[in-house]
């Protein structure tokens, strides 16, 4: 029995919307034939079918839809998918789907099929809408109504936030509440690979403070008796009670992924899906050859500085020097390191507030 999730980009980095700090557009036009086109119902069965011959009966399998915008392989591709899936699934293996999007192409056809066969869905909503329209070409009233149908259609969703320099931790929160949203994922800006500058670049101090004032709003509506998932929180009260993290990276340690383009080609992880990281092709290779290759090797012998703090730091154990994409942005001030800001100051409280167990994993 093995777990394994794939993501796949079945409409590659294609996007009905131009956002842009996109990230994926980014590493897109960096490699050779930047758009992979459609991913047709072939490449989907091989796919299917590698990933079930890897990893045997009683399997759990996550197919996790991104793109671009993955809603633009359109309803019949996600349904013959899901077919394909169930008739290629080996006995006592468990499925499960889920799907990223900007939300405005949501409508009732695809919540019927996302209820019907479980999915979950994460929409992208940067907050209020001024500043959402300001980052994702006027689209927030479509997103919200993206959300409105998904919960008409009792379909589980959870929202997704680009942090930029614009936004503004307690408004951030004050949306979500306002919203009833109450799972939700913040993603912090990643610069260019160029190494460029933008208007949406978060400092690193400007993340640090972020950090800090969304900790304290969260902290105080979960004591209260709130009910409140924000991933980052969550991961780092498992790496504090338990040493693991769901999160990739939270813990300084790249787990290879199976990113799966709509050709075909294959990456390592979802940040470095460039051709220096090219790990063959799932309509010619096993996945047992795709991670034995020399793309997921090389993905592993790089590495991005670390801090020179990262050797003496207190919290080393917990982040471990965090995930190295982002590594390679927010360490480069001499003598600071904003993931240690907001880490001891997220142990301080809780340390003061929580039982024995969390304070003894404080220390």
């Amino acid at each position: 029995m093995r777990q394994l999730t794939a993501l796949v980009k079945p409409a590659s980095s294609a996007c009905n919307l131009k956002c842009g700090y996109c990230f994926y557009c980014d590493e897109a036009s960096a490699r050779s034939g930047c758009g992979k086109g459609f991913m047709s119902i072939d490449t989907a069965r091989n796919l299917i079918k590698k990933v079930f011959d890897f990893c045997g009966s009683g399997s759990v399998i996550s197919f996790m839809f991104q793109g671009g915008e993955p809603l633009l392989a359109g309803l019949r591709f996600f349904e013959d998918f899901v077919a394909a899936a169930q008739d290629l699934k080996t006995d006592g293996s468990t499925l499960r789907f889920s799907l990223q999007t900007n939300g405005t192409l949501i409508d009732d056809g695809f919540c019927e099929f996302f209820k019907r066969n479980g999915f979950l869905i994460g929409v992208s909503i940067d907050g209020k809408k001024p500043l959402h329209d300001s980052h994702r070409c006027g689209s927030f009233d479509k997103a919200m109504n993206g959300v409105s149908l998904l919960r008409k259609h009792g379909v589980d969703f959870n929202i997704l936030s680009v942090i930029t320099a614009g936004t503004d931790a307690n408004e951030l929160f004050d949306f979500y509440i306002e919203n009833n949203f109450r799972d939700v994922q913040p993603i912090y800006c990643l610069d260019p690979l160029s190494g460029e500058k933008t208007e949406y670049s978060l400092g690193a101090r400007e993340l640090a403070r972020f950090q800090k004032r969304l900790f304290n709003r969260w902290f105080a509506e979960v004591s209260s008796g709130g009910r409140m998932y924000i991933r980052d929180f969550d991961n780092i009260l498992s790496l504090l009670t338990t040493g693991r993290a769901e999160q990739c990276g939270a813990s300084g340690r790249c787990n290879a992924q199976l990113v799966v383009e709509a050709d075909g080609t294959c990456y390592p992880c979802d940040f470095y899906c460039l051709d220096e990281f090219e790990c063959l092709n799932i309509n010619e290779a096993t996945v047992d050859d795709i991670l034995r290759c020399d793309g997921l090797r090389r993905f592993f012998e790089h590495t991005e500085p670390e801090n020179k703090l990262c050797l003496s730091c207190p919290v080393r154990s917990v982040c471990g020097g965090g995930c190295k994409r982002y590594r390679s942005l927010y360490n480069q001030l001499d003598g600071y390191c904003p993931r240690a800001e907001a880490l001891l100051h997220i142990i301080d409280k809780l340390r003061s507030s929580f039982s024995d167990n969390i304070q003894e994993a404080c220390i």
